[in-house]
């Protein structure tokens, strides 16, 4: 991706703002972990099971399909890792001097992290429920050594995205449910990156700049339900797409031979977090009384994110940063087995496609292709308790980052390599009364 700022303090200022939505555009950073049961399947089937109170978040029309009125809580904790490889990145000064940008090669900046969830849903006649959930639908946090070879693209990110979804479901006949929710989300986002000295790239001689801003917005989803016979049914789910305008302050501080300034430049500014329409499809089918298929396949509108406007109360900020990324899907499928009344075991397998591209995959987000491999189980000590447990391996591909960044002192060129993977662990707590 390239930069243009008319000046240095445009740059360092206008790049932080531009970069916030950047650190969750990628089909990665999307949190599916709204679910522990879900999980150990890879999340095939979420849009028709309805076999818990995390139907909320993937078609509340499920509720209407729950035995009675349930309490859900569930916690995930994600192992991401990340490694990014130097393939000859250079800085080109205003004198026309190529320069290697060297540094450390980016050791996995992510440290576990814990994923919460929460459902309530309760039936409000023989007909109509009424559910609520919560969680976090998109967000990232990673920090990379102050030498990172690659700390001109990306330092530190720390973005969360919680969602609060009050929810209703509607059982039109015998075979056909309907329901919706509304989407309150609010979003923080903290982003820190370098600013290259004009003499050449040295972190003892870098400027740096951070952002922190958030954000209230709000969206819907809608959901159908249709059992197209006693042993298969049939899941629509639509989530829409919700644009944050983030809103926050910038604080520069130039490099050592840069521009002269009597202090770091602090501005305000805003700039649009554009998350993406879900689309899913998804189909349950028993084979008989112990085996259950599943399959879904979820489709994510990012191409609506071409670019980003950057608007400030400084007049060197304003800026219009490219992003082109394409929409991207997952297609899932799994299987549950019940071994006796006390226990289920199920089992997925999902590709989930990356909608960034090589010339803008930038170092907050270095995504690939996702694989997961799942498992999971549910003790059932009692009618009205269950405990599930999930574990997933992502396998994250090795993708390529070519990047330009540009500066008045001079143009970075990011030529390197990114691969990763992450381990999920999962477990909650349901109870029905």
């Amino acid at each position: 991706m390239s930069v243009r700022p008319r000046h240095l303090a445009a740059a360092a200022i206008a790049a932080p703002l531009g970069l916030a939505p950047a650190t969750v555009l990628a089909a990665g950073f999307y949190l599916q972990e709204q679910g522990v049961t879900g999980l150990g399947r890879a999340y095939a089937g979420e849009a028709a099971i309805a076999s818990d109170a995390s139907t909320i978040y993937f078609n509340p029309a499920g509720m209407t399909r729950l035995e009675s009125a349930e309490v859900q809580a569930g916690a995930h904790l994600l192992f991401p890792r990340s490694s990014t490889r130097n393939d000859g990145s250079s800085f080109t000064n205003a004198n026309g001097q190529t320069l290697p940008v060297e540094g450390s090669e980016g050791d996995n900046p992510y440290d576990p992290t814990p994923l919460p969830n929460f459902y309530w849903a309760e039936p409000q006649s023989d007909r109509v429920w009424l559910g609520f959930g919560l969680g976090t639908h998109f967000g990232l946090k990673g920090e990379y050594d102050d030498d990172f070879f690659a700390r001109y693209d990306s330092l530190e990110t720390d973005l969360r995205v919680l969602n609060l979804q009050p929810s209703i479901a509607v059982q039109v006949s015998d075979r056909v449910s309907v329901g919706g929710g509304i989407d309150l989300q609010y979003a923080d986002a903290t982003l820190r990156a370098a600013i290259p000295d004009p003499i050449g790239p040295d972190p003892a001689l870098d400027g740096e700049y951070r952002l922190e801003g958030d954000s209230w917005d709000v969206g819907y989803n809608l959901g159908v339900l249709i059992d197209l016979a006693d042993t298969t049914r049939l899941g629509l789910h639509y989530r829409s797409g919700v644009t944050h305008t983030l809103k926050g302050t910038a604080r520069v501080a130039m490099p050592e031979n840069g521009p002269p300034l009597t202090g770091p430049v602090v501005a305000t500014g805003e700039a649009d977090l554009k998350l993406p329409d879900i689309a899913s499809a998804a189909l349950s089918h028993r084979f008989n009384e112990r085996w259950t298929g599943l399959l879904q396949y979820t489709w994510f509108n990012w191409s609506n994110f071409d670019e980003i406007a950057v608007e400030s109360n400084h007049p060197l900020a304003e800026q219009e940063l490219e992003q082109d990324y394409r929409n991207s899907y997952a297609l899932a499928i799994g299987a549950e087995y019940e071994l006796n009344p006390a226990w289920t075991l199920r089992g997925g397998i999902q590709y989930d496609r990356t909608p960034t591209r090589d010339s803008h995959r930038s170092t907050r987000t270095p995504d690939g292709d996702r694989t997961w491999l799942s498992l999971g189980a549910s003790w059932h000590p009692s009618e009205r308790l269950s405990v599930d447990l999930g574990y997933s391996y992502v396998h994250v591909s090795s993708e390529d980052i070519e990047l330009t960044r540009e500066f008045d002192t001079g143009t970075v060129e990011y030529s390197g390599s990114t691969r990763g993977r992450v381990n999920i662990l999962s477990a909650g707590l349901r109870y029905r009364y």
